[in-house]
C-alpha cells in the first residue's frame, strides 16, 4: 500500500541577524530535516516562496522576508482501536489472558507454568501455541505470529505477539534497541539496603532451550561468555508481620538470561519460590505460611510505541490471583500491579 502524504507548511520570518544569508542556508538552517537536494527541488517547483513569490536558492535575503516552505510528509498513523482489552480466553490449547488486541498488536499475560516457545520438553503446550490457536493460525499460513519477547516458564504476565509482518519488524527493532520499558513485580527475602538501587554486575551468557535444541551444547553459541547487565530496583513493601520480605518494583535494561533472579540473589536478597537460585528454607517458609507454589516474579508493566501508529502505550498485566494470596498471608493488600511508575535511578 502506498505511503500516504500530507503538505506541511512551515514560515519563516527573516531577522535582521539572517539578513544576507541565501534561501538555500537560511532554509538549511531552520529546517535541519530538509536535506541539500529537497532544497533545490523545492525552489524548482515553486515549493519555496520568498514573500508569496518564487526564488532560487542562491538569492540573497533581506530583514523581513517571510519564507514560506511547503513540505510532503508521511501523514501520522491513526490511533490502533483496541477490540478487547483486559479479559481472559480459552483455546484448545490453552488459556492466558488477553491485556489488549488490536489490528496489528496482540498483548497477552502469560500463566506462570506455561513456556513461551515449544522446545525438548515442552511441545503442544507453550503460550505461542495458545496465541496461535486463539488467531487461527495454521502451519501453512505465509505469515507465522511469534513472540516479540520471552518469559521464563515460572514467570508470568506480560508478551507482546505483532499480528502482522511491519508491526513484527518494528517490535524487533524496538526490542534490540531498548525502546522498550519493562517492569517486573517481584517478592524477595529480607529488605534490600539501599531500598532503592541498581545492579550493574556482568553476567555469563547461558544458552536458552531453543540454542541447545537447535545447535547442540557444543556449539560456540551456546558456550559461557560474560555480558554486561543492569537492573533496577526500588522498594514497593516491607513485610514483617510473619516473614520478613520485601516487595520490589524491578526494571531491566538489558535482557540477560535470568537476570532478575541472578541479580537479587547476588544482592542477598533471593527470590520467593525460586527453586533454582533461591533460598530452600524461605521456599519453604512461604509455601507454609503463605501457599506459595511458584516464582514469585511477574511481568507487570511495559512502556512502548505502537508498531503501527507508533502512539505511546502503558500496558499492565493484573497481577496473578496466586500472587495476591500469597501477598495477603504475609498480611499485604494489593489490588493488582496497580499503576506502576518506572523505578527512579538512585538518588
Amino acid at each position: 500500500m502506498p505511503q500516504t502524504l500530507v503538505l506541511v507548511e512551515k514560515h519563516l520570518q527573516i531577522g535582521g541577524s539572517w539578513a544576507g544569508l541565501t534561501v538555500f542556508d537560511a532554509v538549511r538552517r531552520a529546517f535541519p530535516e530538509v536535506s541539500p537536494r529537497e532544497v533545490w527541488r523545492l525552489a524548482r517547483s515553486g515549493e519555496i516562496r520568498r514573500d508569496g513569490g518564487r526564488c532560487h536558492p542562491q538569492d540573497r535575503l533581506d530583514a523581513d522576508n517571510l519564507l514560506t516552505v511547503t513540505l510532503r510528509r508521511p501523514a501520522r498513523p491513526a490511533p490502533s482501536v483496541p477490540t478487547r482489552e483486559q479479559e481472559p480466553v480459552e483455546t484448545c490449547a490453552g488459556p492466558f489472558w488477553i491485556v489488549r488486541e488490536d489490528a496489528d498488536l496482540l498483548v497477552v499475560s502469560k500463566p506462570a507454568g506455561c513456556a513461551s516457545h515449544p522446545a525438548a520438553r515442552h511441545r503442544g503446550d507453550t503460550l505461542l501455541d495458545r496465541v496461535r490457536e486463539y488467531l487461527g493460525v495454521r502451519p501453512e499460513h505465509p505469515f507465522q505470529p511469534a513472540l516479540a519477547n520471552r518469559l521464563d516458564i515460572d514467570t508470568s504476565g506480560l508478551v507482546l505477539i505483532a499480528k502482522a509482518r511491519g508491526a513484527q519488524n518494528r517490535l524487533g527493532r524496538d526490542l534490540q534497541k531498548g525502546k522498550l520499558r519493562k517492569g517486573y513485580l517481584t517478592l524477595v527475602g529480607g529488605w534490600p539496603e539501599p531500598p532503592q538501587g541498581e545492579v550493574v554486575v556482568p553476567l555469563e551468557r547461558r544458552p536458552d532451550s531453543r540454542d541447545l535444541a537447535r545447535h547442540g551444547a557444543d556449539h560456540p553459541r551456546c558456550q559461557g561468555r560474560v555480558q554486561a547487565a543492569h537492573t533496577r530496583y526500588r522498594t514497593r513493601e516491607r513485610l514483617d508481620r510473619v516473614l520478613r520480605a520485601a516487595l520490589l518494583e524491578v526494571e531491566i535494561l538489558t535482557g540477560r538470561t535470568h537476570q532478575i533472579r541472578r541479580h537479587l540473589t547476588h544482592l542477598g536478597h533471593p527470590l520467593a519460590g525460586d527453586r533454582r537460585y533461591g533460598d530452600p528454607g524461605f521456599n519453604r517458609a512461604m509455601r507454609e505460611v503463605a501457599g506459595l507454589e511458584r516464582m514469585f516474579l511477574h511481568a507487570a508493566q511495559m512502556d512502548l510505541q505502537h508498531p503501527a501508529s507508533s502512539e505511546p502505550l502503558r500496558l499492565e498485566a493484573p497481577l496473578p490471583p496466586e500472587l495476591i494470596a500469597a501477598l495477603a498471608g504475609l498480611g499485604c493488600r494489593i489490588q493488582g500491579p496497580g499503576p506502576l511508575d518506572a523505578p527512579a535511578a538512585p538518588g
